[in-house]
């Protein structure tokens, strides 16, 4: 009886160290990284004119065009306020895997709140005019992801 113990023992050890139950794959004896970074991704989202850009331009580009395109949909509204406003809100926007854009969230001071409380409908209106938007791109696939925009309030009282 202690013998077959010895050999169960031999035989397990051998099956659990083989390299086929390693974490790692083997390819032509390349390791291919299994590790996916899923907090960046290969190509970030853009509009049709930012698209053909290097990775630098292109992240600026889409920064500032989604900033103007918003900011010009604002200021299309003559907001009436009490006392001047002059504040940075960020604007937390999800952009899917199919370049759609929704409005998440709006972190802003309680009163720009109070003095504009009709500012997150606005600004879901603002989204909704935005030109097509190519989704960020991760390992050749189209993915979601957020954005988060620093809008300048600036109003003053007449």
């Amino acid at each position: 009886m202690h013998i077959r113990n010895v050999i169960f023992c031999i035989v397990l050890f051998s099956i659990v160290s083989c390299d086929y139950f390693s974490f790692t794959r083997k390819n032509n004896n390349q390791y291919i990284d299994t590790i996916i970074n899923l907090s960046k991704v290969d190509v970030s989202p853009s509009f049709e004119k930012c698209k053909e850009l290097d990775s630098n331009t292109k992240n600026e580009c889409f920064r500032s065009e989604i900033q103007a395109n918003i900011a010009r949909s604002l200021s299309e509204i003559d907001f009436i306020v009490d006392e001047d406003i002059d504040e940075v809100i960020y604007v937390h926007l999800v952009i899917n895997n199919y370049g759609t854009v929704q409005l998440k969230d709006i972190e802003a001071s309680n009163i720009v709140l109070e003095k504009l409380p009709a500012l997150d409908s606005l600004l879901k209106v603002s989204v909704k005019k935005l030109p097509k938007i190519f989704p960020a791109i991760k390992r050749g696939i189209p993915v979601t992801t957020q954005y988060t925009l620093p809008v300048k309030i600036a109003i003053k009282n007449y």
